[in-house]
């Protein structure tokens, strides 16, 4: 089945409904839910995802039509890795990704949110197989470093979101160059 999406604006107001294939190939502004899990070490979870091999958020996902963005955040965190600890939410932010050196068309209203798992949780994650291969413990520096060398690795979603956590938080990093 389709998936359908509630269409925005450039404002993240509601103009009507997509589906994910059309907003995707036509560049329609669409609603995400991103999670960036960290462990008891300070490290960020990084996803190493099924259907491409890109690594992407600790967890996150379409926001379902009618949805809210907190509401989809705990589903994709429940449904990609099996948790449900409280939520910090940072913040929502327009990301254009339609790039020149990428073909995707793809243009997201990211609500972007954080939590800290204890070793306890870590080892207790039941990891979506449809979905997620493994999970990546890194820092910030090694994310940030790995993504300027090879930025292909990634999920462009993943860099726009990591950019904006960065300034977010006011880290004493420089954000990566989106390519």
């Amino acid at each position: 089945m389709e998936e359908i999406l509630d269409k925005v604006d450039e404002r993240d107001n509601l103009i009507g409904t997509t589906t994910k294939d059309e907003a995707h190939k036509l560049g329609y502004a669409h609603r995400v839910a991103a999670v960036f899990v960290f462990n008891d070490e300070g490290k960020l979870l990084v996803q190493l995802r099924k259907k491409d091999g890109l690594l992407d958020h600790s967890a996150a996902g379409h926001i379902d039509l009618g949805e809210g963005y907190d509401e989809a955040a705990r589903r994709e965190l429940k449904e990609e890795l099996g948790i449900t600890p409280p939520l910090k939410k940072l913040g929502i932010f327009y990301a254009d990704e339609r790039l020149p050196r990428r073909e995707d068309r793809v243009v997201h209203y990211f609500g972007l949110y954080e939590t800290k798992v204890d070793k306890l949780s870590a080892d207790t994650m039941v990891l979506e197989d449809s979905e997620v291969v493994k999970i990546i413990p890194m820092t910030l520096e090694e994310i940030l470093k790995s993504m300027e060398e090879e930025p292909f690795k990634y999920t462009t979603g993943f860099q726009f979101t990591l950019n904006f956590y960065i300034k977010q938080k006011n880290l004493n990093i420089s954000p990566i160059v989106i390519q």
